[in-house]
């Protein structure tokens, strides 16, 4: 044994209600990263598997096409409970799986830059991995995470999932170098496996 690391505990941040219309809303994230000039192009995510490690994802309305969301392991503490088991019951996998990729049933197949009157996701024809990591609390560890990290990187190709994109959008604290610490481990390798990994900078500023 060359070293042993902590598991540590994880958190997500807090989700507030968002409105589409206002600048930090659904619309202002799409307007910041120019969603719609690659929607004229063509480019809406169809094909795509986004796997959201996280709270979880609930099937509302934005989310609820068929096929939208494919359910991997749940490997949170609420996973022996058949009436929560890939159920988002703290809300925060459900926010993030939207602003990635819902979509209303009633917006138009072909959305263009300007089509903001209904709900829909940076990349609305993406699928949707869900791997559920975190209870109601928003709980979590480290151990958890790459287990789920490792499931991805695992099943990527399976026959209609083809996961190109990772999202890992939750906090820890970092107590050992980059080049030994578990979870900075896992996502280099979840990169070198050709998956892009989208980390959040956190809400704190």
């Amino acid at each position: 044994v060359s070293d042993v690391a902590m598991n540590q505990r994880v958190t997500l941040n807090a989700v507030d209600g968002v409105d589409m219309k206002v600048p930090g809303g659904s619309f202002g994230v799409k307007k910041a990263v120019g969603a719609g000039t690659v929607w004229n192009e063509g480019f809406r995510g169809a094909g795509v598997g986004v796997a959201i490690i996280d709270s979880g994802v609930s099937r509302v309305k934005g989310l609820a096409g068929a096929g939208k969301v494919v359910y991997g392991p749940d490997l949170s503490f609420e996973s022996q409970a058949a009436n929560l088991t890939n159920k988002d019951t703290y809300g925060h996998g459900t926010h993030l799986a939207g602003i990635i990729a819902g979509r209303d049933p009633e917006a138009p197949a072909d959305v263009k830059d300007g089509t903001y009157d209904y709900f829909l996701g940076v990349a609305p024809d993406a699928k949707i991995i869900s791997l559920k990591v975190a209870d109601r609390n928003g709980a979590t560890d480290v151990s958890q995470i790459l287990a789920a990290i490792d499931w991805v990187v695992q099943h990527k190709n399976d026959p209609g999932l083809n996961i190109r994109v990772l999202n890992l959008s939750f906090g820890t604290d970092g107590v050992q170098d980059y080049r030994i610490d578990p979870l900075a481990y896992a996502v280099e390798v979840a990169w070198k496996k050709g998956i892009v990994v989208v980390v959040s900078a956190g809400n704190g500023g």
